[in-house]
């Protein structure tokens, strides 16, 4: 089962906009552009410009590797870019899990997102071993399961926003964003998509 077409323009056009909206970010000083993340400077500057760099680059090119024309009929072109997304992801990921420890946030919240990044990480690894084995519905699947993960980055500002608007600090959104921005999607993909056989 596949998306339905009109949702797929909508889903890659979120991605797109959320990740050239984090690069934007680091046009200035992340003190001033992004100063609810100001405070990993001190202990974890390294980890922070890697996570702020590769996690948009993976949301970024998450979308062409569901292009049926890129994987047919361009397969070299696919193969580079799902290398690139696959780095970025791991990258991403293990550098948020280093900077969990200097985090703001409550417990509740860093325990949220140290799980996404471990799985972020092990679904992405899973996809690239089925693909090197050469099962390639298994690979589908897997890589279905990294791209709900990466899509959290755009679900976890679609919930930030209006809470930020009621008047919820940034941190105080992780409460509820660590864990809802990828565990309701990631179950509703795993109901109504890989429930059935991937085409």
């Amino acid at each position: 089962m596949t998306l339905p077409k009109y949702t797929k323009p909508i889903l890659w056009t979120l991605c797109v906009l959320v990740a050239l909206a984090s690069f934007a970010g680091q046009r200035g000083p992340v003190s001033v552009t992004m100063p609810h993340l100001a405070h990993y400077l001190p202990d974890t500057q390294f980890a922070l410009y890697a996570h702020i760099l590769f996690a948009p680059l993976a949301l970024l090119l998450m979308p062409l590797q569901f292009m049926p024309k890129l994987r047919t009929r361009r397969r070299g072109l696919h193969r580079l870019v799902g290398r690139i997304y696959v780095m970025s992801i791991v990258i991403a990921g293990f550098a948020s899990l280093v900077m969990l420890p200097s985090s703001q946030a409550t417990l509740f919240a860093r325990a949220g997102f140290a799980v996404l990044a471990v799985l972020w990480i092990g679904f992405t690894v899973k996809a690239v071993m089925a693909a090197r084995a050469g099962d390639i519905q298994t690979h589908q699947r897997w890589m279905i399961r990294s791209a709900t993960l990466t899509f959290a980055a755009v679900m976890l500002r679609l919930i930030m926003l209006p809470l930020m608007i009621s008047g919820w600090t940034v941190v105080q959104t992780y409460n509820v964003t660590a864990w809802g921005a990828w565990v309701p999607i990631l179950i509703l993909v795993e109901r109504t998509v890989l429930r059935r056989k991937v085409r």
